[in-house]
């Protein structure tokens, strides 16, 4: 697959985290044969970085104490890549890196890496004015993707010229499998069109491993189908640096039936929209029994329901949950929905991504993330979130167990509107348990954090330490928060805060939550959100790495 910036047909290493996950319906039927038992439900990690850190539990992190090597997060959304549709991405006033001040010390985010070129095997060339009878050459190409698919082995490269193909491509029976070190490469040359042809199913199905699709204009046409499905083992496979856009199914993309270890990377996935009936049509789906998912560099937005959703298997399923889900440094705008909304799956993290644009409607609260139902072990990190109705919503609806072992850390969560009709929170924490909320600067919302109001159950062993909250009301406590630690959170001076609905200044609120280490101070941010002096080094310390003599409070550490 090409890389950014890159001229010929090199490779890039994508990195796959180690994840799990399940299967879902999206109301089609389109999944069918989706009925196997789930295969993996071992350990698995959390996509090429640190993992959740525990719950709180009480125990004592092992601290490093000075970064070995602070670094910049990655650029955020599609890269440009030269001859494909990523080449020619719409300008967006927000397509750009999260402003930060300087080298952070604890960068987990991996960048697209470069590998080196490689010499196929085997090159097939497809052209719309080829024949199937030809030999695959230059000279003479193929006509259709589809032969050219059953050609291909391990380490063979099929390129597919400019023109439109009306077929669907199925990387099914038909097709070998690649292998880690000699993958297939399905690779467009000059941006060639791909709509749904003669069959059933999505426009795009991959069944094998090692494949890499890279560089197409994946046109659904509005009919209600997938653009691209992943199932079974797909160990190494990638879509890359595509354009996907215009159906009216359930998704854009959606693992299902035990799909294992596929990778969705630089690619602009838009316009998926439903007007009646059900009218959620995501993203990405990654349904129940599926596993080991990176969702990383994409722009995902102007759909009708979330950009990634990670379903649940409550109300139409009885296979396990998903597991294994990274999405990071993916931008994320403009949906009716969510940005990013995480059911009953397991080992998710959500990292270097930027979220705006949510507003509240008819079908939607306007949150750009939401954590609910049974999620458990959820990272949410560096990530910067605004111009919503709500940032980020942990709890709410369950069937089961409540969200647990969710940690919100280092986010920037600003400019949070109560247009609309939206709330204006900045955070809201509900029914869960063994929530973490460090190190987050909260600015420019009507409530920074609500907490407890008892929706869907209490908001058990909640730890809220150094964050930068700056907001009319900066905390407001329902009275279901058993267990609750507050700590070395900054305030503005004259804030209010809310508990049981009675307004307290600081003092009276802190002596409420036996909190005695916040304060109220300087919560100026630059436009970079460094601190004030009133948050360097005044953090209590979370086995995080940092500069200086202590943890700065807020999402940005200085000094490194």
């Amino acid at each position: 697959m090409r890389i950014p910036g890159g001229n010929g047909l090199k490779t890039r290493n994508t990195l796959v985290a180690s994840l799990a996950a399940c299967t879902l319906a999206l109301g089609l039927t389109a999944c069918g044969g989706g009925g196997g038992s789930g295969g993996g439900a071992g350990g698995s990690s959390s996509g090429g970085g640190s993992q959740p850190p525990a719950a709180n539990t009480g125990a004592t992190p092992k601290v490093e104490k000075t970064p070995t090597s602070p670094g910049q997060a990655p650029p955020i959304g599609v890269q440009p890549v030269e001859n494909t549709p990523a080449a020619q991405m719409p300008a967006h006033a927000d397509h750009a890196p999260i402003a930060e001040p300087g080298p952070q010390p604890a960068v987990s985010a991996k960048v697209m890496t470069e590998a080196p070129a490689t010499t196929p095997a085997n090159e097939w060339v497809v052209s719309p004015t080829g024949d199937d009878g030809a030999q695959g050459t230059a000279a003479a190409p193929l006509r259709t993707i589809a032969m050219a698919v059953g050609k291909a082995g391990p380490g063979d490269r099929i390129r597919v010229l400019a023109g439109t193909y009306a077929e669907r491509v199925v990387l099914g029976d038909n097709a070998k499998a690649g292998t880690p070190e000699a993958k297939i490469t399905l690779q467009g040359e000059g941006r060639p069109k791909l709509t749904p042809g003669s069959g059933s199913g999505a426009a795009v199905q991959v069944r094998r491993a090692n494949w890499v699709i890279d560089g197409f204009d994946i046109d659904v046409q509005s009919q209600p189908i997938f653009g691209v499905t992943f199932e079974g083992d797909v160990q190494g496979s990638v879509l890359a640096n595509s354009e996907l856009h215009g159906g009216t199914g359930g998704a854009g993309i959606t693992m299902f039936n035990n799909a294992r270890g596929p990778t969705i990377e630089n690619n602009n996935i838009h316009d998926f929209v439903r007007n009646t009936g059900n009218k959620d049509s995501h993203g990405i789906v990654m349904q129940p029994a599926s596993y080991d998912v990176t969702v990383r560099n994409n722009d995902i937005h102007d759909v009708s329901g979330d950009s990634v959703q990670c379903l649940g298997p409550e109300g139409f399923s009885t296979l396990p949950p998903a597991t294994g889900l990274l999405v990071e440094n993916n931008h994320l705008f403009g949906n009716r929905e969510n940005a990013v909304d995480i059911k009953t799956c397991h080992d998710v993290v959500i990292r270097n991504n930027r979220m705006h644009k949510f507003q509240a409607n008819d079908t939607a609260k306007g949150e750009a993330l939401v954590v609910h139902y049974s999620a458990n072990n959820v990272l949410v990190e560096d990530n910067e979130i605004y111009d919503a109705s709500k940032g980020i919503s942990v709890g709410g609806n369950h069937e089961g167990p409540v969200p647990q072992a969710v940690v919100v850390r280092r986010n920037r969560v600003h400019d949070i509107t109560d247009a609309g009709g939206g709330e204006g929170t900045g955070i809201r924490l509900e029914n869960s348990k063994g929530t973490v909320v460090v190190n987050n600067t909260v600015t420019r919302a009507k409530a920074g954090i609500i907490l407890g109001h008892g929706t869907g159950g209490p908001t058990e062993s909640l730890r809220v330490e150094n964050n930068i909250v700056d907001a009319p009301i900066s905390v407001d406590v329902g009275g279901q928060a058993p267990g609750l630690k507050m700590g070395s959170n900054l305030y503005p001076a004259s804030t209010q805060f809310m508990k049981n609905g009675q307004l307290q200044a600081l003092d009276a609120f802190k002596a409420a939550t036996g909190d005695t280490t916040s304060n109220g101070g300087d919560v100026t941010v630059s436009e970079a959100f460094a601190p004030s002096a009133a948050a360097q080094d005044k953090g209590q310390d979370q086995g995080q790495p940092f500069c200086g003599a202590g943890p700065d409070i807020g999402a940005v550490e200085m000094g490194c």
